[in-house]
């Protein structure tokens, strides 16, 4: 049996999981998403003036569908990113058209016309809850083509061309081209050793490097700009990660191998005096960097450097890399993963400190008249459950 506590390497990819695993959101908030732009389909179908007659499908982009959600920081809503996609050829109508009829639809019902905003190109729909729904509308490009769609430009004037389906699925297909990833390897093993408490999620040893990865990324994004200006968008970041993959089969090295890429290939651009793009692989002709200002290209450079300069002290140990796993995720992130993995594999370890720490955490620990911490005599400590941290 192995003992996670004597192999830093399984133990760090462990916790990263774990920590990406913590982040996402959970399977409740998903089913609620899933449920409100069904609800929206359901409406939109019933409409007599224009969507009744149409085929119609509402669907999730962006992270949901490609498995890479993040929670926002401080209790913000998570932004669902949806397609309204009219299975019709876009010059039977103008962005126009088809945007005002979303609108009108929605507010014909009495619930929906009090929580719509409109927007540019897309209309949002408030929820009083823990997220928010973008509604895009889209048209076919061709008859035969429901894959590839047309969207509005922001001033409804005429359309430009997208692929969200065909982006998800060239991510998940990189995501899953990797051979042997070291939590599934070890993943037979791993649940072998933890102790009997709550099941472990499903996917906390099956989720992919590469989606993890991207998770993991996001986060610090977010971590960083909190106080800074020119945010990288999550397509930059996804695009980017799953462009330079090479089917390492850990989160770490992932995550190091890309930041470190990603730095060489910029550094490369601005050498040549060539302009760094971002292009969509489904789309080469969209650029998701064309609207980038010389502050953005600044910011994205010294967000990438700093990120892949804190990653580098995780290498070592815990001791040498403890207070960047705050800066990078977050303490109360940070020190809930850390707890909870003691808690788990602490009864198969010989470490005196990691045995101590899971039984406290986990609610099993006395303490002696010598001050030891143990199982058997003394009064008992009560579980620790508060992690610090303001996110």
């Amino acid at each position: 049996m192995i003992d996670i506590f004597k192999d830093y390497i399984l133990q760090r990819e462990e916790l990263l999981a774990r920590i990406a695993q913590e982040l996402q959101l959970d399977k409740t908030r998903l089913e609620r998403m899933e449920t409100a732009y069904n609800a929206v389909a359901e409406v939109l179908k019933k409409d007599d003036d224009f969507f009744n007659a149409l085929e119609i499908e509402v669907y999730a982009q962006g992270s949901k569908r490609t498995g890479t959600t993040v929670k926002p920081i401080n209790n913000e809503d998570f932004d669902l990113d949806t397609v309204l996609h009219v299975f019709d050829i876009y010059y039977n109508h103008s962005p126009e058209k088809v945007y005002n009829a979303l609108v009108k639809a929605l507010e014909k019902d009495e619930y929906y016309k009090t929580i719509m905003e409109k927007k540019k190109r897309c209309v949002r729909l408030n929820y009083k809850s823990d997220f928010h729904m973008d509604i895009l509308p889209a048209c076919m490009p061709n008859s035969f083509d429901k894959e590839n769609i047309k969207i509005p430009e922001k001033a409804l004037k005429d359309w430009s061309s997208g692929n969200p389906k065909g982006h998800a699925n060239w991510f998940l297909t990189i995501a899953n081209s990797v051979e042997k990833p070291m939590l599934r390897e070890f993943s037979t093993i791993l649940l072998e050793a933890k102790v009997e408490t709550e099941p472990l999620p499903e996917e906390l040893y099956f989720k992919t490097p590469l989606q993890r990865a991207v998770q993991l990324f996001k986060r610090y994004r977010d971590v960083y700009f909190q106080d800074k200006d020119y945010p990288v968008s999550s397509i930059v970041i996804t695009t980017l990660v799953a462009s330079l993959y090479q089917r390492e089969n850990s989160i770490f090295e992932t995550i190091d191998n890309a930041a470190r890429r990603i730095k060489e290939n910029y550094l490369e651009s601005v050498n040549k005096r060539e302009k760094f793009k971002v292009l969509n692989p489904v789309n080469t002709a969209e650029d998701f960097t064309d609207s980038w200002t010389n502050e953005h290209y600044k910011s994205f450079y010294e967000f990438i450097t700093d990120f892949y300069t804190k990653w580098q002290n995780l290498k070592t140990s815990f001791e040498t890399g403890k207070e960047d796993y705050i800066k990078l995720f977050g303490e109360g992130v940070y020190k809930q993963s850390l707890n909870e993995q003691f808690k788990t594999f602490s009864k198969s370890t010989t470490d005196g400190y990691a045995k101590s720490s899971g039984l406290i955490v986990g609610g099993n620990a006395l303490t002696n008249s010598a001050g030891n911490i143990n199982q058997n005599q003394g009064v008992k400590n009560e579980p620790h459950r508060n992690f610090g941290g303001k996110y």
